[in-house]
C-alpha cells in the first residue's frame, strides 16, 4: 500500500505534528528512517537540520550523490545495486531532503535507485516515504521545480553576480511517478528568483499540463497518501495544500484548498491515481 507523506519544505518534516504523522504510519515510534539526501549533495548540514524530528530512531544516512568541489577532500563508497535494495527493503520510512530534484532524478536513474524506490512504494508491506520539496516533488509524475537556480548546482560558479544569481525561472521536471499530477512545493512563498512560486505553477499548468491535477503545498503543510486516499496535516494554522484543475470550457483554473478539515478524500476523484 503506498504511503507517502510530502511537504512544502525539507526542514518541516521536523514539525512534531507532521513527524507524528509518519509514526503513525509507519506504526512505530521508533521506525528506522532511511535518509536519501541527494537532492542536498548529501550536505551534512541539510541532514541535520531535516531529521530533528525523528527523536530515538535509528537513521541511515546512504549518501549516493557525486561530491561538490567544495568537499572534494572527502571520499565516499557508493554502494552497489543489490546493497541499495537491501537498506530501502529494510527501512520503515524513506525520507527524501530537499535540494535540487533534477539532479537527484537524474543520479538515481543512471545508479538505479529510481527503479529500486519505485518498487518500494508499491510493496503491500512497503515503507513510508516522505520528504519536502526535492522530496515530495520526486515521488510525483511531474514537478514545478527550482533545479534552474544555479546556486542550487553541484558546483555552483564562483564568478556570478548577485544579479545573475537571480536570474532563473522554474522548469517542469519528471520524477517518479507513483502518483500522477504535478507537484509545486514552496507554495505559498516567493523564492530567490523573486517571483510567486504558486504564481509560476499557474502559467505552468496552463500552458505544459492542462490535463493534470496540480498539487501545491505550503511549506509547513503535509500531503498525505495512504492506500488510495489523501489528507492534509497543518503543521502550523495557516498552513494548506491546493488542488488545482484548468477548466477548458471557462479557460480558468479551479481552485480547492484542502485543509485537516477537509477530512479524508479519494485520490481517484482528485485525478492523482
Amino acid at each position: 500500500m503506498v504511503q507517502i507523506v510530502c511537504t512544502g519544505k525539507g526542514a518541516a518534516m521536523a514539525i512534531p505534528k507532521i513527524a507524528n504523522q509518519v509514526y503513525a504510519m509507519a506504526q512505530t515510534q521508533t521506525p528506522s528512517v532511511l535518509y536519501l539526501g541527494t537532492p542536498s549533495y548529501d550536505s551534512m548540514q541539510v541532514f541535520e537540520t531535516q531529521t530533528k524530528g525523528w527523536t530515538n530512531c535509528p537513521i541511515t544516512k546512504l549518501d549516493l550523490s557525486e561530491v561538490p568541489d567544495s568537499r572534494a577532500n572527502e571520499e565516499i563508497t557508493y554502494p552497489t545495486k543489490e546493497e541499495m535494495k537491501k537498506l530501502v527493503h529494510e527501512a520503515d520510512v524513506i525520507q527524501v531532503s530537499g535540494g535540487n530534484t533534477l539532479y537527484a532524478m537524474k543520479r538515481w536513474q543512471d545508479i538505479g535507485m529510481a527503479d529500486i524506490l519505485c518498487e518500494a512504494a508499491a510493496r503491500d508491506d512497503g515503507p513510508v516515504v516522505c520528504g519536502g520539496s526535492a522530496g515530495a516533488i520526486c515521488w510525483f509524475e511531474k514537478g514545478n521545480s527550482d533545479s534552474m537556480n544555479p546556486m542550487t548546482f553541484l558546483n555552483p560558479d564562483p564568478n556570478l553576480t548577485e544579479e545573475e544569481k537571480l536570474d532563473w525561472d522554474y522548469i517542469s521536471i519528471d520524477a517518479l511517478g507513483i502518483l500522477k499530477g504535478l507537484c509545486v512545493p514552496h507554495y505559498d512563498v516567493m523564492q530567490h528568483n523573486n517571483i510567486f512560486r504558486a504564481e509560476a505553477s499557474n502559467k505552468m499548468l496552463m500552458e505544459e499540463f492542462s490535463e493534470y491535477t496540480l498539487i501545491g503545498i505550503d511549506e509547513e503543510a503535509a500531503f498525505v497518501v495512504n492506500g488510495k486516499s489523501a489528507s492534509v496535516v497543518q503543521g502550523s494554522p495557516d498552513a494548506k495544500v491546493y488542488r488545482k484543475t484548468y477548466n477548458k470550457e471557462t479557460q480558468k483554473i479551479d481552485v480547492q484548498e484542502i485543509t485537516e478539515d477537509s477530512g479524508i478524500l479519494s485520490l481517484v476523484d482528485m485525478g492523482l491515481l
